[in-house]
């Protein structure tokens, strides 16, 4: 994919990995829309890469309303959408309040299926783009104390691999990066101010540590590349378990997703 003069929106964009992404598409002549919390951050980034900033908090799906048509109304029609916003609260499940068990599940999961939905329509009709997701390894191990965090990050990527698979005739590729831990990012220290969640950190050591800059060249690698919609692990040597916790899906493409694709692609013939 040609990334130069294409117009990509961040979400989750304004520190981190998601900041990382925001200057290395830059580097590549991208141009940015960052959606992201208000902060002095979100327009930094933005001031930085010459890109739009769109204030926007993912927890109010009501702020969402438009929101890809106002980015593209100033800068084009959107060619790549990065869902990479993620929240964390962690803690013994009983002690979370209502308000913190929505707001992780809204801004890890609803938002951002949302705003895939908006782009969507546009990108269909123009038979291109590229949107990724962002997972996480927790979803692959027994975790606690990540009660809301990790459960709301699985159902985004099995949305995701859903996704893949409906959108395969229609030129659009979706990926979902599925990370190990990134420490120093405000995410990774909220989740270790729990001493259960800081014991299982200190535990896996180095294992599957990242830094915002290692993910961000992966995903700027994979969008430039011709690579088909895909599940993308980052480290590469955890990709084995990812791998091996899709197999079904993949098993089970050619009894149920691609008869249904076919069926589909029927239907729409009629029409």
């Amino acid at each position: 994919m040609q990334l130069k003069d294409a117009h990509a929106i961040v979400v989750g964009g304004s520190t981190g990995v998601g900041a990382a992404i925001v200057r290395d598409l830059a580097a590549e002549g991208a141009r940015l829309t960052i959606l992201a919390l208000p902060s002095p951050e979100l327009q930094s980034i933005a001031g930085e890469v010459g890109g739009v900033a769109q204030p926007i908090d993912l927890a109010d799906l009501s702020q969402l309303e438009g929101a890809i048509a106002r980015a593209e109304h100033i800068s084009g029609p959107v060619d790549i959408l990065i869902c990479n916003a993620a929240t964390n609260t962690s803690g013994p499940f009983e002690s979370l309040s209502a308000e913190q068990l929505r707001r992780a599940v809204t801004v890890n999961m609803l938002s951002q299926m949302e705003l895939i939905r908006q782009a969507l329509p546009g990108m269909i009709e123009r038979r291109r783009g590229a949107i990724t997701t962002t997972g996480s390894l927790s979803t692959e191990v027994s975790m606690i104390h990540l009660s809301s965090y990790v459960p709301s990050k699985a159902g985004l990527t099995k949305f995701a691999v859903d996704l893949q698979s409906e959108l395969r005739d229609y030129g659009i590729r979706v990926f979902t990066f599925v990370l190990g831990s990134v420490k120093g990012t405000a995410l990774a220290n909220a989740a270790i101010k729990d001493p259960v969640v800081e014991f299982i950190e200190r535990r896996s050591g180095s294992v599957g540590v990242l830094t915002p800059e290692r993910v961000a060249k992966r995903f700027v690698e994979v969008l430039a590349s011709d690579h088909k919609s895909a599940v993308i692990t980052i480290p590469r040597s955890a990709a084995p378990l990812i791998q091996f916790r899709h197999l079904t899906v993949r098993l089970a493409d050619p009894i149920m997703g691609r008869p249904a694709r076919r069926f589909k692609r029927r239907n729409e013939l009629v029409k």
